[in-house]
């Protein structure tokens, strides 16, 4: 992205990214799954996998058939909703999406608010929702502070890990080792542990213990391009800046209403952006806060209309730096190198041109911003305003084929005694956020280790 470095956040510490992320729960299409199973993946049709997302799930909204009520995790709707959202559900009804109370329900497409993993108004990250009400058991030792530096073994049989804290080194053996470091630290370690391209573990001195090469290939993530918004003309109407912040404070602590109950990013929308598509194309979110928001202390208030390409399959890479656990690897999105995605982002682009000059926000608008309806302009910005949603999978992909890493029993191919059970393990991506899914993986990994049968 004309050379560009793009800052990528992870979150470090217990129940990783689930406790930095936006908060929608965001389950993806039933399509999603379907492929997965198409792909030689048996076990993770979406009928195979709705049990394991209802499993984790406590929703406090919905209580059906596709829907948990006393899983680990809170859903819960928004705890303030904005007199804007109500005009964007309008101006997409307008252009042909329809209104849908629950986008994780039987149909994906449509517009709604979104639904968030929090328990009366407050975040519920996996920590809090597993880890934390089981933190006391005799069997479960939790040691933080450390980095795991390596993955030890007998031959091909993953033995346990060694990991450092602070200038202490330890080894830890294990029954079964079970690597759930995320898109970027699974791959990493194993490769830092001899499991890789042979070459490429060469190039760094490090004796392989099998070649793998699928281990830190196929890397795929939502792409973040321009959004396209508009600056209001009274925006005191609409509650900014926030008049009374003291009085809001309280009120968001003893209530969990008002202004601070809000990420700004309540409302969003699943869309067919061809005729021709199966099912929705892109995600589409509505932000009420301002027109640019990574320069949100710089612009005036506004509403922004964002997103990016569902299902997106330009591929990129993680590659070692070093032989160190402690040098950072590389990390190569490869965005918009496949024609699909490029196409698709554009016309994304366009649609959310077209709901920003919309009529109905004609009284309240003051000045659209956005690369207009060019494919060349809408291109040139992009690839000044690139960008990563943190949305990364698929470095330890699962599959049937030679180049996956694991199998549907998230077991690494080729290799005794260990699985792999985070995102890595996606064989495509999903369609919206990928903290439900990834939570998903986990439950079902869960019932894999265990044995069980659902």
């Amino acid at each position: 992205m004309d050379n560009r470095r793009i800052l990528l956040n992870r979150g470090k510490g217990l129940g990783g990214s689930s406790g930095i992320n936006w908060g929608m729960y965001v389950r993806g299409n039933r399509g999603d799954f379907d492929h997965w199973a198409q792909l030689g993946n048996t076990g993770w049709s979406y009928g195979d996998v709705l049990p394991f997302m209802k499993r984790s799930e406590a929703s406090s909204v919905f209580d059906d058939d596709f829907h948990g009520t006393d899983g680990a995790i809170s859903i819960e709707m928004p705890h303030n909703l904005h007199p804007l959202q109500e005009m964007c559900f309008k101006v997409y009804e307008d252009l042909g999406v329809p209104r849908n109370p629950d986008y994780n329900g039987r149909t994906q497409e449509g517009c709604f608010h979104y639904q968030f993993t929090t328990k009366d108004g407050l975040r519920v990250s996996a920590a809090d929702g597993f880890l934390k009400p089981v933190r006391q058991r005799p069997n479960l030792t939790v040691v933080t502070g450390a980095l795991i530096t390596g993955v030890t073994f007998d031959g091909k049989r993953a033995l346990g890990v060694s990991y450092a804290k602070g200038r202490e080194a330890a080894f830890v053996s294990a029954g079964e080792v079970i690597l759930s470091m995320g898109t970027i630290g699974s791959p990493q370690l194993l490769m830092l542990s001899g499991v890789g391209p042979e070459a490429h573990l060469e190039e760094h001195g490090i004796q392989y213990i099998h070649d793998l090469a699928g281990v830190g290939q196929n890397l795929l993530d939502h792409f973040a391009g321009p959004g396209v918004g508009f600056r209001l003309k009274e925006p005191e109407k609409f509650g900014f800046p926030i008049p009374d912040e003291a009085a809001s404070l309280r009120e968001f602590e003893s209530k969990r209403t008002g202004p601070l109950a809000t990420t700004g990013v309540d409302a969003g929308a699943f869309v067919r952006l061809r005729d021709s598509d199966e099912y929705p194309s892109a995600q589409s979110i509505c932000f009420v806060a301002n027109t640019h928001l990574d320069r949100a202390m710089e612009t005036p208030p506004g509403v922004r209309f964002g997103g990016y390409v569902c299902r997106t399959v330009s591929r990129g890479s993680v590659r070692l730096a070093s032989a160190s656990p402690f040098d950072r690897p590389f990390v190569d999105p490869n965005y918009l190198s496949d024609q699909i995605d490029l196409d698709t982002h554009v016309e994304l682009i366009r649609f959310h041109q077209r709901v920003a000059e919309h009529p109905v926000f004609e009284s309240i608008r003051d000045q659209v911003d956005g690369p207009g309806y060019d494919k060349d302009a809408i291109i040139a910005a992009t690839r000044a305003e690139a960008r990563t949603t943190w949305h990364l999978t698929s470095t330890c992909r699962m599959g049937s084929d030679q180049t996956a890493v694991v199998g549907p029993d998230l077991k690494v191919r080729g290799i005794e005694n260990l699985r792999v059970v985070d995102a890595s393990v996606f064989p495509t991506m999903t369609s919206g956020n990928t903290n439900a899914p990834t939570m998903m993986v986990a439950e079902k990994g869960a019932s894999l280790i265990l044995g069980e049968t659902v």
